[in-house]
C-alpha cells in the first residue's frame, strides 16, 4: 500500500484580523501640532445643542376648544404674553450658544497634540511647533509667566519634567519664550505652563 502526501495550505485568518482592526484605527484621533488650552472646560454635550428657533411661519392660533368655551368677543390680536416669554428665552439661549460657538477658545480639541498649555482665560496666538532636533524624544513641561500684552516674560523647566536630556530642555525653553497669547489688561502677570511632546530623530 502506498502513502499519499498532500500539501495543505493553512486557512487564512489574516483578513478577519485586519477587518477587526480597521474600525479601531478609524476611531483614533489623528496626531496634530495644533495646541490646546487644557484649562478650558470642553463639554461633550455642548455639540448636541443647536440654536432653537420657532419655525418662521409660526403663528399663534388658540386651540379650537379654547375658542368654543370663551364668550364671543370681537376678534383681537392673539395674546402673546406667554409667547413673548418663550421667544425671549429662545433668543437668550441662541445668543449664548452663538457666543460659545464663536469663542476661539471653545473650539474642538484634539488631545493627541504635540503640545498643550495651561493659561486660564487666554488663547494662544502663536505657539511654535516642536521640531524634532534631538536624538531622543520626551515630554518637557515649561512654567511660564505671561504679561498683560500676552508675551512670555519668564520661562523655566518644571520640576515634574523627568527627562535629563538637555537638548530637549533647551529647545522647549526657546519655544516657550517665543509663544504669544491673547492680551488681558487685567492681568499684569499670569502664571501658566506649556507642555511639549518631542519625538526623537530615531
Amino acid at each position: 500500500m502506498a502513502e499519499s502526501y498532500y500539501e495543505i495550505d493553512p486557512e487564512k485568518f489574516f483578513e478577519e484580523e485586519e477587518l477587526a482592526q480597521t474600525p479601531e484605527e478609524n476611531t483614533n484621533t489623528p496626531e496634530t501640532n495644533k495646541a490646546f488650552n487644557e484649562t478650558q472646560k470642553y463639554k461633550r454635550f455642548a455639540e448636541a445643542y443647536q440654536p432653537i428657533e420657532p419655525p418662521k411661519d409660526y403663528e399663534y392660533t388658540p386651540s379650537e376648544n379654547l375658542t368654543k368655551n370663551t364668550p364671543e368677543t370681537p376678534q383681537q390680536a392673539p395674546s402673546s404674553g406667554i409667547d413673548d416669554d418663550v421667544l425671549s428665552s429662545y433668543n437668550s439661549v441662541n445668543s449664548l450658544l452663538k457666543k460659545h460657538r464663536s469663542n476661539p477658545s471653545e473650539q474642538s480639541v484634539n488631545k493627541n497634540s504635540s503640545m498643550h498649555y495651561s493659561l486660564k482665560d487666554r488663547t494662544h496666538l502663536s505657539l511654535p511647533t516642536p521640531i524634532y532636533l534631538c536624538e531622543s524624544g520626551g515630554k518637557i513641561i515649561i512654567n511660564i509667566t505671561v504679561n498683560s500684552k500676552g508675551l512670555v516674560t519668564k520661562a523655566y523647566v518644571n520640576g515634574a519634567t523627568k527627562t535629563t536630556n538637555e537638548c530637549l530642555k533647551q529647545h522647549a525653553l526657546e519655544y516657550a519664550k517665543e509663544a504669544t497669547f491673547t492680551p488681558d489688561a487685567s492681568k499684569s502677570s499670569q502664571l501658566g505652563s506649556i507642555t511639549f511632546y518631542f519625538k526623537g530623530k530615531h
